[in-house]
């Protein structure tokens, strides 16, 4: 059996994550688990890889963080335009720790999620991976009629040559 075949559905992934307790929001083919109003992550799986990518808004994690940055830069240069150099510093300093803090619990969380959502897909994939393949002994077999016990049915001779052939 081929390693795709242990992949476990993203219909499956997206059970599982609800089960747990998160916002599953299924689309084409991915899904997004909602962390609070404008952040997700994206989640896909592409040839059997699952893909985890943090978004804000319309933005990446990355991309978001940098506009955020900026934005806190236009407003601590404006402020600073408008009072003493202490009261700057301060402002200033208080507004890159909470920025600072902002990110680091942004990106935290996230990867918080991301654990628990790869923690999930690698139980499914150990799940899939117990479960036995099938054999042509366990697949059903049409019942034959007539036939005692013992007595093979007659085999057909257009058969692959990989089967054996009784004498």
């Amino acid at each position: 059996m081929a390693d795709q075949d242990l992949v476990p559905e993203l219909d499956e992934l997206r059970r599982e994550l609800e089960a747990v307790g998160m916002v599953v929001v299924p689309f084409r083919n991915e899904i997004h688990i909602r962390r609070s109003t404008l952040e997700y992550i994206k989640v896909s799986v592409d040839n059997g890889v699952l893909r985890c990518e943090p978004w804000i808004g319309a933005l990446t994690q990355a991309g978001a963080t940098w506009a955020l940055l900026a934005g806190e830069m236009i407003v601590i240069l404006a402020l600073s335009l408008q009072g003493t150099i202490a009261i700057n510093t301060v402002m200033a300093a208080f507004g890159g720790l909470l920025g600072f803090g902002l990110h680091g619990l942004r990106y935290t969380l996230a990867e918080i999620t991301i654990n628990r959502v790869q923690s999930v897909w690698l139980d499914l994939r150990n799940r899939h991976r117990a479960l036995p393949a099938p054999t042509p002994m366990s697949l059903p077999q049409p019942a034959a009629s007539g036939l005692s016990e013992g007595v093979a049915p007659a085999r057909d001779e257009a058969k692959a040559d990989y089967v054996r052939k009784r004498s």
